[in-house]
């Protein structure tokens, strides 16, 4: 990508930064986020029926709310009126205390800023958005700006930076964040870098903008350089330990925090990175949630990781 043009310096930056937004100012990412698996049926359907089981159990666990739409949600195979469908039933099915985070990644800005508004509507407290990726060699940090302060403008919710390196092949930097940052409804970025989170926190510090981890398995770590929580898929199957370590670290109990890092970090490896989300669906079949089938062509897990899923969970002593 070409460097941050002269067109991004402080005057873009003044122009977004006097519309403002009430809901942004009260946005708290502080806690562990459930991006929930979207369970479905032989015919691909949704079932709303598992979902409204599992969230029975998930409403049990103290999450500070949940996300739709995302990359374990199989969220590129949902249609956006099955996204907003979507949250508009989920929005009914949990608490007022809980956010409620839709995923509205599109290709066009256009697109991104319509869903984006449509999911607002129906219930969504704020959107998570990664980078159009489809034309990756052609974008430059400026059209990446416009686009999210673009949505940011359009969104009636506040805004959440996905820097999802491996899907989209493109790597915001530090500094095109920090300058997102300053917009008023763009709240907060999620990331999978450790060194990143660690500059993106000290970079913003004197912006109210928050940065969560991307992965369980290092969720300690980012809570250590001042991340305020995790958006991770581990929380599906393993919330109560995941929250737990969240409520040892913010209470300064480190050692007993690192005790419960160091157990889920093997699980959150196999589920995320080795397995995907036919894996993670059969780890919550295997702890009582109902995971459903994925949307094709995903294909179906092996028997053999679920079996070697099983193995990892009881030798951590999760099942």
């Amino acid at each position: 990508m070409q460097k941050l043009s002269k067109a991004l310096r402080p005057a873009v930056a003044l122009r977004r930064i006097s519309s403002g937004s009430s809901a942004a100012a009260n946005f708290d990412l502080n806690g562990v986020f459930v991006p929930i698996p979207t369970p479905y049926k032989t015919n691909g359907d949704v079932d709303y029926g598992a979902l409204a089981f599992n969230f029975e159990r998930w409403e049990k666990i103290p999450f500070r709310g949940y996300c739709v739409g995302g990359s374990n949600g199989e969220g590129p195979y949902l249609k956006a009126e099955e996204k907003i469908e979507m949250v508009s039933k989920i929005r009914s099915m949990i608490g007022k205390d809980k956010l409620l985070i839709a995923g509205t990644t599109c290709e066009s800005t256009k697109m991104t800023c319509d869903l984006s508004k449509a999911t607002a509507e129906v219930g969504a407290d704020g959107v998570l958005v990664m980078s159009p990726f489809y034309f990756k060699t052609r974008m430059t940090e400026e059209s990446l700006y416009e686009h999210f302060v673009s949505v940011a403008d359009s969104c009636p919710a506040p805004v959440i930076v996905y820097n999802m390196v491996p899907v989209t092949g493109i790597d915001l930097s530090v500094e095109i964040l920090k300058k997102m940052s300053l917009h008023p409804n763009i709240v907060g970025v999620k990331d999978k870098d450790m060194g990143k989170l660690a500059a993106l926190v000290t970079e913003t510090r004197d912006q109210r903008f928050q940065i969560v981890a991307g992965s369980a398995s290092y969720l300690l770590a980012a809570m250590l350089v001042g991340c305020s929580g995790g958006i991770n898929g581990l929380a599906a199957v393993l919330g109560e330990p995941l929250c737990k370590m969240h409520e040892l670290a913010s209470a300064g109990r480190w050692q007993e925090a690192l005790e419960l890092q160091r157990k889920l970090v093997n699980i959150d490896l196999l589920l995320m990175q080795e397995c995907g989300p036919a894996g993670l669906k059969a780890a919550m079949e295997l702890l009582g949630y109902r995971g459903g089938l994925c949307r094709s062509p995903l294909p179906p897990i092996t028997n053999e990781k679920v079996a070697k899923i099983k193995l990892t969970l009881e030798k951590d002593g999760f099942l």
